[in-house]
């Protein structure tokens, strides 16, 4: 796996936020005895990726089976062979009774016909939009008017800075307020010259290549992002997405305060690697989403915090969501739903806040999040950045596209050929693929 094919999932389990399989607690069943037969010997089954015993989610699974009175059955199949273990599950005819499900196949997997439609179940419990953030409450809709899934968490992007670092060289560091003028794509390269320290001592930025590149930079560029708002056009490889991947390129081609795509093809094969090089000091800014905060609050040894991406046409960010589903053919679709309200209400959000990683998906979860002196400080920017969010513009195509157009931005990072050139010479494959027709 080259460095720009790192997907969100597999970036989470590599900040060590899932790890492992979960064999303990109530009644349990690892993935490779009853994954395949749905419900196993419990009541309910819960299929999921990396949730070990003792984890929030696994937690909050146990305490909504004991108020309900059910055995429950985790399931939990390693990430990495997640999404085919999944497949081969919703085709046996045997689903789980709920699956937790990466965010950016919902909208395909609708398009399939395997998941239920929730909508009626929000109607009839009279849940209120108004209370979620809107960026998770309205994610899972479809132009059908489907409700197809269910988040829990949100996971922001945001910039994290090595304090010491910027009051060691001077630099003022960005405004924590998300609206506050100033902090510019401008501002951004001229702070990162100046906490670059020569033969890679520091660098003065990281911008990982994964999803929260492709869509931060270029939203911010006044880009919909990856591909258009109706997924029909890969907007990636036109002038403003092409700009923003070429900018980000030449941190490290051009201006030298960015470590370079060797490095980082290297650093990636180490769990936390981007992290540890904020949190060691060898890397002064950097991009990454909320849920590397419990790594940093547990390892750094240098003084951080989190602060706004800089802004171009706009300043958002993008959100990424652990997001539970229930498969149309579920045994128990009523207690499947009863267990996706229960993981979005206030006791298990008290619980699945207490890493500050992940924010819950009621806005009064905004209140579990209070600064220790473990940081971030501006731990409130979570919330601003909730407020100031996009998804991804998803399609039930996007894992065909993008494994026609990451393998290119090799060329990009590398200096090999341009954002214009290698993104403009695959865009019409992966608009034919976006039209159904690769």
């Amino acid at each position: 796996m080259t460095a720009n094919q790192v997907s969100r999932r597999s970036l989470l389990k590599g900040l060590g936020l899932a790890t492992g399989a979960a064999s303990l607690g109530l009644p349990l069943t690892a993935c490779n005895n009853s994954a395949a037969g749905g419900g196993g010997g419990g009541d309910v089954s819960f299929l999921t990726w990396d949730t070990t015993s003792g984890s929030p989610l696994y937690t909050v699974a146990e305490n909504w089976a004991k108020g309900a009175s059910k055995k429950l059955d985790i399931q939990s199949v390693p990430g990495d062979d997640y999404d085919t273990k999944l497949r081969t599950v919703l085709a046996s005819g045997a689903a789980p009774t709920v699956i937790r499900i990466n965010d950016d196949y919902v909208a395909g997997y609708h398009a399939e016909g395997s998941l239920l439609d929730l909508k009626p179940y929000l109607d009839k419990d009279g849940i209120k939009p108004d209370d979620y953030f809107p960026v998770a409450f309205n994610f899972p809709k479809q132009q059908d008017g489907a409700h197809a899934a269910w988040p829990i968490m949100t996971n922001p992007g945001v910039i994290y800075c090595n304090v010491d670092a910027f009051q060691e060289t001077g630099v003022p560091l960005p405004p924590k307020d998300w609206a506050a003028n100033g902090w510019t794509w401008d501002d951004f390269l001229d702070a990162a010259k100046k906490l670059t320290k020569p033969n890679g001592e520091r660098w003065g930025a990281l911008v990982f290549p994964d999803t929260s590149l492709e869509t931060v930079w270029t939203v911010n560029n006044g880009s919909d992002g990856i591909y258009s708002k109706d997924t029909t056009r890969f907007t990636l490889a036109e002038p403003q997405g092409a700009e923003a991947v070429q900018w980000v390129a030449d941190l490290s081609l051009v201006h030298k305060v960015h470590p370079d795509f060797a490095t980082i093809t290297a650093g990636r094969q180490t769990p936390n690697w981007a992290l540890s090089q904020l949190g060691t000091g060898k890397v002064a800014m950097l991009l990454s989403l909320t849920s590397g905060i419990p790594y940093l609050r547990s390892n750094a040894k240098v003084k951080w915090d989190i602060f706004p991406p800089p802004m171009k046409e706009v300043r958002k960010t993008v959100n990424t969501m652990t997001v539970l589903a229930v498969p149309k053919t579920s045994k128990d679709p009523d207690a499947a739903w009863d267990f996706l309200k229960y993981c979005a209400g206030a006791d298990a959000s008290k619980l699945l806040a207490e890493s500050r990683g992940f924010m819950p998906v009621a806005k009064s979860s905004s209140s579990l999040f209070v600064p220790d002196d473990k940081g971030p400080a501006n731990l409130a920017l979570v919330t601003e950045a909730l407020d100031n969010a996009v998804n991804e513009n998803f399609s039930r195509y996007i894992e065909r596209a993008r494994t026609i157009y990451r393998p290119v931005l090799d060329d990009v990072w590398s200096g090999k050929q341009s954002a214009a050139a290698a993104l403009g010479s695959v865009k019409q494959k992966v608009e034919d693929v976006l039209a159904g027709k690769g």
